[in-house]
């Protein structure tokens, strides 16, 4: 089943749990009767996950309406440090905001620095068998309180089927309509008894490979090539026409390429002031052929403005080249748990597990946009340019590359995740229970990036020169600093010519190397039960402390730790926080069906301080058919150990100014004076069900939720950093660098800073019906679940921005929500067969909220922010799923299932560039229609 907020803790109880058996429920440390609490809690259960043939618990909480799925396999595939990662994201928040518990237990974190889309130290879903998930709670509210920093927009608790008996396995086979996307499971587990039933023993394992898809060119709608495109005033018209007369400031248009690089090496046209002499000499514009020879440079529709034109030149200067769909991820996971009752009411367990998940990715070619320079006496120089160049008295030309001979990076992810527990559960005087235990957590990330291209020495090798002995060879001494040792020149001129000489393209290459351990130590004890009786019913609490270290330890080779690779992370982190955190909670019935509940908690962090954390809620049922419920909360997220000591790495990105795009590296790294995120939470909601006797049972639940954070974690982004800097805001400036040339931005520092504020605000809503079926034995459910976002506002210095209703990623812009995504499902079951249509549905909205297009109010192409097209249609998905049991006795069985997602094959809607490519791959299917089949059984 999938239950949303509320509908949950009336629908599903776990399996061993006798009616009136008190249980901790997630969002609460007081064992309770039911599921009966003031915060919500959604449960999506095992059965689900098996339906759905997910190969892990991602694939099914993100399709949940509350969560984004920012880090998948299909949005890691371009970024190499967390490739294949996949990660909760309630509210489109961030995952860093999102608790994963297993068992009500704190993970190691997964996730390194170095992706916009996989936040820093989350925890990948993968490292989770789904073989032994029992259901899993979702908090979607506030809940620090219970359990800590982290729970900002909620809290994701995998409950692992610790009391299984007998064995079960299953096996499945996936692929993509288009033919890529093979994908295996297998997975065996199997749960005893011994010691007359005082003990129990689960162990299980699970594999699965998923070979991962096509680069873009793989898909028509991908092949297009749509970026955006800068189209600047004309110089001199005082902003009143721009180059492409009547149209705005930004164009969105297919078959872009780079404007100032070429495969074959391009003299491009560069901003800045105009160098006469170079314009003069007719060589600006021109591209080396490999024969020697220059052609002019086929423009196509070229608007006066690096990087991009659309159309003409090579196809192959497209961004979009290399890069996987999806990544390939390979994971094999084991668990076992223990427990054992060594005397009445005293059980003694352990626990343990492994994960190793590895992802693997093509990265792009090295592409130098304009940025290198060719000196007149470069020994490689065809003689007619050379000449040229002496007659207009050029000592040197710009040059531009996209070095696809040299070939694109490949980077391999590996992360091993390690985990043990022990531990005590006692029964104490009365109801009272106390729980302790003792928790090691490990994860040992490794990435290589091969065929890296070296940046110093890659200038060093192009600036090849004759030794007057008829050799060619590097020049000595450049820039004031001296060839490196080994250096071997390269001809840069037409494609092929750089790798005529192996060892020369050994020297200009390398392999990234990080090694990176995080290791968490937990150590925690609780107890809870009844105070005392009430007036109204017992007075229940909870109380317990809890002492954690988080450690991160890496090491980098020499050149990444230079910064002197093309791309790559940088030095290697070395940090380590203590926390401390003691906490309080109670249960107070008011009268009859009305209850409060509070909790507090300090929190003593070594990196910044001590900090309070606190909750109330109250719960009422004025008739059997409603309860209404609402909570109030103060909730914090500590920055994690990349946020405070994360290594400087490099990226390069677009930048727009003034109408002209340029090309910079930005550097992104840690920051150790962050301060904790504080975030108030407000939850008020009900949930309706009344007795329909024999024509079903339906339910309705509606909450609104309103959460502000304050003092964010983030970093504003090269782009934003650029617009503020030009706005007056002078901070911003000191992060910016230019080149003195052309007074270009060359560099951006995007360090990690307490920002401004978050605010989020929206509703959850869902009905369900489900309808006996008394000819056929079965039963009918229709679902219908939806998130309504009113308002998603980021807080700065740079500004004010609400991404409600953004369904675009621009780049380097933190992603939007749309306005509303309803799930619809149908469900039959009705022995031996099951069957389940879903339907998703997302709503229309924008590219850029900030950006203003035809049709939106106060358009006009003379504005800065004005595009040609900021509309992206509503969206709808339809999936299949079913199985047939073909062998039934009771607990034991056997059945064959199947799924099809994307049924209908829609490609996602095509707007302007993400990080990934011509549309938004966190909302919308990239892949196109997939089939699972399979077999499982049960003894």
């Amino acid at each position: 089943m999938v239950a949303n907020p509320a509908l949950a803790q009336d629908a599903e109880l776990p399996q061993e749990a006798d009616a009136g058996e008190a249980i901790v429920v997630t969002g609460s440390r007081i064992a309770r009767t039911g599921f009966d609490q003031p915060t919500p809690v959604s449960v999506v259960g095992g059965e689900q996950i098996a339906r759905q043939a997910a190969v892990n618990v991602a694939q099914v909480l993100n399709e949940l309406p509350s969560f984004r799925p920012q880090a998948t396999p299909t949005t890691n595939a371009i970024f190499a440090n967390n490739i294949g990662a996949s990660t909760a994201d309630l509210r489109g928040l961030g995952a860093n905001r999102t608790l994963v518990l297993i068992n009500g237990r704190r993970v190691v974190a997964s996730t390194v620095q170095g992706s916009s889309f996989a936040n820093a130290g989350a925890v990948d879903l993968n490292i989770i068998p789904t073989s032994l998930v029992e259901r899993v709670d979702v908090v979607t509210g506030g809940a620090s309180a219970a359990y800590g920093s982290d729970a900002v927009a909620g809290v994701v608790n995998v409950i692992l089927d610790t009391s299984m008996t007998g064995i079960k396995g299953s096996a499945q086979y996936g692929i993509n309509d288009a033919g890529d996307g093979e994908e295996y499971q297998v997975s065996l587990a199997g749960g005893a008894s011994f010691a007359d039933g005082r003990g129990h023993i689960i162990a299980g394992i699970e594999y699965s490979d998923n070979k991962g898809t096509g680069d873009c060119y793989s898909r028509d709608w991908c092949s297009l090539s749509y970026n955006t495109v800068s189209n600047p005033y004309v110089p001199g018209t005082n902003n009143t026409q721009r180059v492409g007369a009547g149209l705005p400031a930004v164009l969105i248009l297919p078959n872009t390429r780079t404007a100032t690089s070429s495969v074959n090496g391009l003299i491009p046209i560069l901003p800045g002031p105009p160098n006469a002499a170079l314009i003069a000499s007719g060589l600006r514009g021109m591209e080396f052929r490999p024969d020697g020879t220059m052609v002019p440079h086929d423009y196509g529709t070229y608007y006066g403005v690096p990087i991009f034109q659309s159309g003409g030149g090579d196809a192959r200067q497209a961004f979009y080249e290399n890069f996987p769909i999806s990544a390939p991820v390979e994971r094999l996971n084991g668990f076992t748990h223990l427990k054992m009752e060594v005397a009445d009411g005293i059980n003694l367990f352990a626990e343990g597990s492994y994960s190793r998940v590895n992802g693997s990715t093509i990265g792009a070619q090295r592409r130098d946009l304009g940025s290198l320079t060719i000196q007149a006496d470069n020994a490689y120089l065809p003689d007619s340019v050379a000449q040229t160049m002496n007659d207009f008295g050029l000592s040197s030309i710009p040059f531009g590359r996209i070095w696809n001979d040299l070939g694109p990076q490949r980077s391999t992810v590996k992360r091993e995740t390690y985990r043990a527990v022990v531990g005590i559960k006692a029964e104490m005087w009365s109801d009272w229970t106390f729980d302790a235990y003792y928790q090691f957590g490990r994860t040992d990330y490794s990435q290589r990036g091969y065929n890296t291209s070296i940046t110093p020495n890659l200038r060093f090798a192009i600036d090849a020169v004759d030794d007057g002995s008829g050799n060619i060879v590097c020049r000595g001494v450049r820039d004031g600093v001296a060839a490196a040792a080994g250096c071997l020149p390269i001809n840069p001129f037409g494609d092929g010519s750089a790798t005529t000489n192996p060892a020369a393209v050994d020297y200009v290459t390398g392999t990234v190397e990080q090694d990176t351990k995080l290791t968490q130590h937990v150590v925690s004890a609780a107890m809870n039960g009844t105070l005392f009786q009430g007036w109204a019913g017992p007075i229940k609490a909870a109380t317990g402390v809890e002492l954690r270290q988080e450690i991160a330890r890496g090491d980098a080779d020499p050149i990444s730790r230079a910064l002197a690779f093309y791309t790559g992370p940088g030095s290697p982190i070395s940090g380590k926080v203590d926390i401390f955190e003691a906490f309080g909670e109670i249960n107070v019935p008011l009268a009859t069906g009305v209850d409060f509940n509070g909790a507090l908690r300090y929190t003593d962090y070594s990196t910044s301080g001590d900090v309070i954390t606190w909750k109330v809620g109250l719960e009422a049922s004025p008739f059997d058919w409603l309860r209404l419920r609402g909570t109030r909360s103060r909730d914090i997220r500590a920055a994690n150990l990349f946020e405070l000591y994360g290594p400087l790495q490099t990226s390069f990105q677009s930048i727009t100014e003034g109408g002209t795009q340029s090309l910079a590296s930005v550097l992104l790294g840690g920051n150790d004076q962050l301060v904790p995120e504080e975030a108030d939470t407000l939850t008020i909601g009900a949930v309706i069900q009344p007795y329909l006797g024999s024509a079903g049972n339906l339910r309705f639940s509606i909450d609104y939720f309103d959460i502000k954070l304050d003092g964010a974690v983030s970093t504003l982004g090269a782009q934003v950093i650029v617009d503020g800097c030009n706005n007056g805001i002078s901070q911003l400036c000191s992060l910016v660098t230019r080149d003195p040339g052309t007074n270009q931005v060359s560099q951006v520092i995007n360090t990690n800073i307490n920002l401004g504020s978050l605010i989020t605000r929206g509703w959850d809503i869902e009905a369900a019906y489900t309808l006996p079926l008394d000819v056929m034995g079965g039963t009918i459910t229709l679902r219908g679940m939806a998130t309504i976002i009113d308002d998603l506002i980021t807080e700065s210095a740079s500004g004010i921005v609400d991404r409600a209703g953004m369904n675009g990623s621009p780049v380097s812009q933190p992603s939007g929500m749309p306005r509303y995504i309803v799930n619809g499902y149908v469900t039959f079951n009705a022995d031996p067969a099951s069957l389940q249509v879903q339907v998703r549905h997302i709503s229309g909205g924008t590219y850029n909220n900030s950006l203003v297009g035809p049709g939106q109010y106060g358009y006009d192409p003379l504005l800065p922010n004005s595009i040609n097209d900021n509309y992206i249609a509503p969206w709808t998905y339809v999936n299949l799923n079913g199985s047939v049991a073909i062998w039934n006795r009771g607990d034991q069985k056997m059945e064959i299932f199947g799924a099809i997602n994307n049924l209908f094959d829609r490609d996602p809607p095509v707007d302007a560039p993400s990080s990934f490519g011509p549309t938004n791959n966190v909302l919308y299917d990239v892949v196109g229609r997939s089939y699972r089949i399979g077999a499982r059984f049960k003894f």
